[in-house]
């Protein structure tokens, strides 16, 4: 296998797994907050589920900063191996945890623990693996049509986590362990990865480094040192990665079935054709960045996003089944027109010194603060408000941060 595929294969499986797992437990939030907490009303048990999904997040900047540290001092290949096997574990263990029904309060109570695994694990493989696809490519290769792979993997992992919901809601409906297979077959795929992962060779930009004994002794204090403007520049563009992603993957599937009254089924099919779009979408993102430059695609996505949004929202709303899919392929291309370009963009703004950790803090206190709480935040939203527009503000608030952003960005010349 060529030194290229590996390194392309290798981040793909753990970007894959990281999703497919996140997938899960949305999409069998229905049947999770029946399982493991106390029934008392819709919207309570709801909370609860979305409050555990929500507290693995807050332990994601904390995975971020240790296997930042790792891939920063020690390397990128040793991180990135850490985090898949450490990913694989607590998400094969959610397959084969009692109910409430069977040891009480412990269940909820393990849930959250696996989670809060989960979080950690995670808090290094994203952001790790745009780290070193972009530093292990050589520099004519660098565009944002390479980096748009991070976004497409993440749709395959979001394409096979909505596939095993369908399969399971249409072929095994009568089952009630059925749910619990696809979190176990998250093991086996970890397994590969691992393997894949302790083949590969470390970054060049970083055996450069480390060579001539440049590396940071703290690559934490050595980013809000000397980078700080650079992280809240890159924090700023993530949140409108983070919160549309997590709004339709996390919260807007379980919202058609609860409020929309759409089968799940239905939301399936719906999310199964959204995913493969979008994995179809993002390098349309990169090519275009390729031909008229990052900040010009990204500026235009964001704000078109932005403008868009109360017609998408009208067609999601509907209770007609193709007018909701419309609206949903709409949401999805504009936000992969703009999430598809961010990984070459990294590459620009953090030194070789601090990126690993740069990359996995921001990208993580992000998803932690803005993401993670979206589900939770917008559930409490709409039950008080008993108005489901509120989605609108939330997302108009990410359009405005990362417009500032670009902004800022630009003025201070990092892209």
């Amino acid at each position: 296998m060529r030194k290229s595929h590996k390194i392309v294969i290798s981040g793909v499986i753990g970007n894959i797994l990281e999703n497919y797992d996140y997938v899960l437990y949305a999409n069998f939030a229905v049947i999770i907050s029946k399982l493991f907490f106390p029934q008392t009303d819709l919207y309570t048990s709801m909370l609860a589920t979305f409050g555990v999904f929500a507290a693995g997040f807050f332990m994601r900047p904390i995975g971020a900063v240790i296997f930042g540290h790792i891939g920063d001092k020690y390397g990128r290949k040793i991180a990135l191996s850490a985090s898949i096997m450490l990913m694989s574990i607590p998400t094969a263990l959610i397959g084969v945890l009692p109910d409430y029904s069977k040891i009480g309060i412990l269940a909820p109570i393990a849930l959250l623990v696996i989670r809060l695994l989960q979080g950690v694990s995670i808090g290094g493989e994203t952001s790790g693996f745009m780290t070193y696809l972009m530093e292990s490519m050589p520099d004519s290769k660098r565009k944002a049509l390479l980096g748009s792979i991070a976004l497409s993997s993440t749709a395959l992992g979001l394409f096979f986590g909505f596939l095993a919901s369908f399969i399971c809601n249409f072929y095994f409906s009568g089952s009630e362990d059925a749910w619990r297979i696809p979190f176990l077959i998250s093991l086996p795929i970890g397994i590969i990865g691992i393997y894949i992962r302790t083949k590969l060779d470390e970054s060049p930009e970083f055996k450069t480094l480390q060579n001539k004994g440049l590396l940071a002794k703290s690559p934490f204090k050595e980013l809000f040192k000397n980078n700080t403007k650079r992280f809240f520049v890159i924090c700023g563009l993530f949140v409108s990665i983070s919160i549309p992603f997590y709004i339709f993957f996390a919260f807007l599937a379980t919202f058609l079935v609860k409020i929309s009254h759409y089968t799940q089924l239905e939301v399936s099919i719906i999310y199964l054709i959204c995913t493969f779009a979008f994995g179809c979408f993002a390098p349309i993102s990169g090519w275009l960045s390729d031909r008229f430059g990052i900040y010009k695609v990204l500026l235009c996505a964001i704000i078109t996003f932005a403008a868009f949004l109360f017609p998408i929202f009208t067609l999601i709303f509907s209770s007609d089944f193709y007018s909701t899919l419309s609206g949903c392929l709409i949401f999805i291309f504009l936000i992969t027109l703009y999430q598809g370009s961010i990984p070459s963009i990294i590459l620009q703004i953090f030194p070789t010194k601090v990126r690993a950790i740069g990359t996995a803090f921001s990208f993580n206190m992000v998803s932690a603060i803005f993401g993670g709480l979206a589900p939770l935040a917008l559930t409490w939203l709409i039950k008080i408000s008993e108005n489901h527009w509120v989605i609108l503000g939330y997302l108009l608030m990410s359009s405005a941060i990362s417009i500032l952003a670009l902004l800022v960005g630009r003025k201070s010349r990092l892209f």
